[in-house]
């Protein structure tokens, strides 16, 4: 796609004459929750009594956005003067405007976006697919938390996937994307290889309910690239590529469909495919661990919901609101009727699915988690672990979150490296 198209397609999208739905209203019809004045340090990132979605700084800056502009792009959301949905929430600015959380992040994107096509036409291949990642990387965070029904929001992920193919052209090995046929439709995953002369083993990568696949780029690059070994990532059920289909009690469904096609294809070393997932990803790691031995070599599962998170009422009352929402979305309900909601979402228990905790695979799965993870306990970290006959818990309890996140990248290489004999 040439610049004016790119730009044209960026003025389409985003020129709305029509009210639309602000992202707080987006799956929660009540009034937003009450939550504790000040800030709270969560495993997601910071939920603030000022802000409606969990601030990921950390995250977003090992993803590739730059500090400064984070906290100028913030610093603009938060001084608008213009309508908000919830005046107590910075983020609620309403319309395609100044000050609005989808468009502030998006301007810096397109800029972005911009300067890759300029240094792409002067031949700075390397230089444009870096501005490339950067205008994904804003665009993503424009989009977030990646609601479907957010009009705006679903626009700046449909750019944010333009600007990753960009980049991806731009790779030594290119950017491949895998189209998966199930029930009626395509699955879409993105897939990085380190070569592409010889099958390699391969990961199939997933995050949480609130993340793209786009998200993980820098985990191949530094991380897997470096040891010969490929990444597929994909989205998850009702998100991204993936909303076609709601989140239900067969949580696993896509990706066991992705993990039978993509033993077939000439890249991937058929005997060695595993999957690593970040939090509910991780539930669904587990999953595939009990119900593809035969054809999942490993499995990781970083801060994963498991068990107690939905089974206990007191821990799933203590997701805040954004979180409530996004788990809602993918589910297709309302997060304003949060009781039955958690009654609903007891079937993703693994336990009360007479898996983990009950019987043990031969799968080896990495547990790794965080004391003060109320989503992902540490008695249910080290049952997931003892439910595989070659299973490890690994549970920390120190900050700051980025240094967590890298020990658990890290921790998973090991992990990959030895059941991948590499």
């Amino acid at each position: 796609m040439s610049e004016p198209e790119i730009l044209n397609l960026s003025e389409k999208l985003f020129s709305h004459q029509r009210k639309i739905q602000e992202t707080s209203m987006i799956s929660n019809s009540a009034e937003p929750l009450c939550v504790s004045p000040g800030e709270q340090v969560l495993i997601e990132g910071l939920c603030s009594s000022a802000w409606y979605r969990l601030l990921r700084r950390a995250f977003w800056i090992w993803q590739g956005a730059e500090p400064i502009e984070i906290e100028e792009i913030l610093a603009r959301i938060a001084n608008s003067d213009a309508k908000r949905t919830h005046d107590q929430l910075l983020d609620t600015v309403q319309g395609y405007l100044p000050g609005n959380w989808i468009y502030e992040w998006s301007q810096t994107a397109g800029q972005y976006q911009k300067l890759g096509k300029e240094l792409e036409r002067v031949g700075e291949r390397r230089a444009a697919r870096e501005a490339y990642l950067k205008a994904t990387r804003y665009y993503s965070i424009a989009s977030y938390p990646h609601l479907k029904g957010d009009e705006l929001a679903e626009q700046a992920q449909l750019l944010a996937n333009q600007a990753y193919r960009e980049a991806g052209r731009l790779l030594k090995v290119p950017l491949k994307l895998i189209k998966v046929p199930f029930r009626g439709k395509e699955i879409l995953g993105y897939l990085h290889l380190p070569v592409e002369d010889r099958p390699v083993p391969i990961v199939m990568v997933s995050g949480s309910i609130d993340s793209l696949q786009m998200d993980f780029y820098r985990f191949f690059k530094e991380y897997l690239k470096p040891l010969g070994i490929g990444m597929l990532s994909l989205d998850m059920p009702g998100i991204g590529y993936a909303s076609h289909w709601p989140l239900v009690q067969d949580s696993s469904r896509l990706h066991q469909a992705v993990l039978h096609h993509i033993k077939d294809l000439p890249w991937v070393d058929s005997q060695r495919i595993g999957m690593v997932g970040f939090r509910l990803a991780g539930n669904i790691a587990a999953r595939l661990a009990y119900l593809e031995p035969a054809h999942l070599k490993l499995a990781v599962c970083i801060g994963p919901g498991l068990n107690q998170y939905f089974m206990d009422p007191a821990l799933f009352n203590r997701s805040p609101p954004m979180m409530r929402a996004s788990l809602a979305n993918r589910l297709g309900e309302d997060a304003a009727n949060w009781a039955n909601l958690q009654t609903q979402c007891q079937v993703f228990s693994l336990k009360r699915q007479g898996l983990v905790g009950v019987t043990r695979t031969r799968v080896p799965i990495l547990s790794i988690g965080h004391k003060q993870d109320f989503i992902c306990p540490e008695s249910d970290i080290r049952t997931l672990a003892s439910s595989s006959h070659y299973g490890k818990a690994v549970v920390m309890d120190k900050l700051p979150m980025k240094e967590v996140f890298e020990k658990a990248l890290s921790e998973t290489c090991d992990w990959l490296k030895l059941h991948f004999h590499l």
